[in-house]
């Protein structure tokens, strides 16, 4: 499903089609799919206890810091477990600590490399609860692709803090009035 805006649709229409597609698709199925399955031997190997609560994150952080030595690194491995799982234990957090879904593009653009990667954003039904500031986008609700945070960790000069992913929770806030991890997925 092609993410252009037809005539005959509104902005909401044209977002709510894409958010339809991007929610319930083969290549996120079988994605989802692979991650969970791959988890408890993932959980395994990187010291167990793996709650998804928030403090969990940190561990993340300090799994990435220590495994992944650069950008480049990472672009390298992202298609490992180790940095896959990772990627969708992020998410998970997300999911079940501010009521996020997964998305992922059906169709990526060859010129847009994110379009292909699954991300995490608050469900439609949340669509009024983010403003965009500046008026120019009409869906506004924060999406975290878990890769760009281990992104943020390993550049050359880093500005993310210890934290750094926990501190992505934050925001969810100005739609916290619908959180919550009711809705499987």
């Amino acid at each position: 499903m092609s993410d252009e805006i037809w005539e005959h649709e509104d902005e909401h229409a044209v977002a709510e089609r894409i958010d339809e597609a991007h929610a319930d698709n083969p290549r996120l199925r079988a994605w989802l799919a692979e991650q969970r399955g791959a988890f408890d031997d993932w959980s395994r190997r990187h010291g167990g206890g793996w709650d998804f609560g928030e403090r969990s994150l940190d561990r993340v952080e300090a799994l990435v810091r220590e495994h992944v030595t650069s950008v480049d690194d990472l672009f390298a491995r992202e298609h490992t477990p180790m940095i896959q799982v990772a990627c969708w234990y992020v998410g998970e957090v997300h999911n079940r600590t501010r009521g996020t879904r997964w998305r992922m593009d059906p169709e990526p653009a060859g010129s847009h490399p994110w379009s292909a990667r699954p991300y995490v954003v608050p469900p439609f039904a949340r669509l009024h609860a983010y403003v965009d500031p500046e008026g120019i986008d009409y869906d506004a609700r924060p999406r975290h692709h878990p890769l760009s945070g281990f992104l943020a960790l390993l550049q050359e000069e880093p500005t993310a803090l210890p934290d750094a992913l926990r501190r992505e929770l934050d925001d969810y806030e100005s739609g916290a009035e619908g959180e919550g991890g009711d809705e499987p997925e």
